[in-house]
C-alpha cells in the first residue's frame, strides 16, 4: 500500500500512477482518486501563483498603483479564507 504523500508526488511528477490494482468491473472513481486529483490540481495552481508572485504578478514594479494594491488585498483575503477552511492560522 502506498502512502498518501507518495501518491500525490506520483500524480504531480508522473501524471498517471501505475500501481497494481485488483481486477474490477466497477470503474467508478474512488474518493481517494478524486481527492488526489484535486490535491494535484491545487499544487499546480500553487506553483503558478508562486511564479506570478516572483514576477510581480506581471506588473512593472516602477508603475505600481493603488489598484494593484487592492488586487493583492483581495488575493490576501482569499488566501486567509482558504486557510480558515483547514483551521489554518491566517496572519
Amino acid at each position: 500500500m502506498y502512502s498518501l504523500g507518495f501518491l500525490i508526488v506520483q500524480r504531480l511528477n508522473g501524471g498517471v500512477i501505475h500501481q497494481p490494482r485488483r481486477p474490477s468491473t466497477n470503474t467508478k472513481t474512488t474518493a481517494i482518486d478524486a481527492y488526489l486529483a484535486r490535491v494535484a490540481a491545487i499544487h499546480i495552481k500553487w506553483v503558478q501563483l508562486q511564479e506570478l508572485a516572483n514576477d510581480h504578478f506581471g506588473h512593472d514594479p516602477e508603475a505600481i498603483h493603488w489598484g494593484h494594491v487592492g488586487d493583492l488585498g483581495r488575493v490576501n483575503q482569499a488566501l486567509d479564507d482558504l486557510l480558515a477552511i483547514f483551521d489554518g492560522q491566517a496572519k
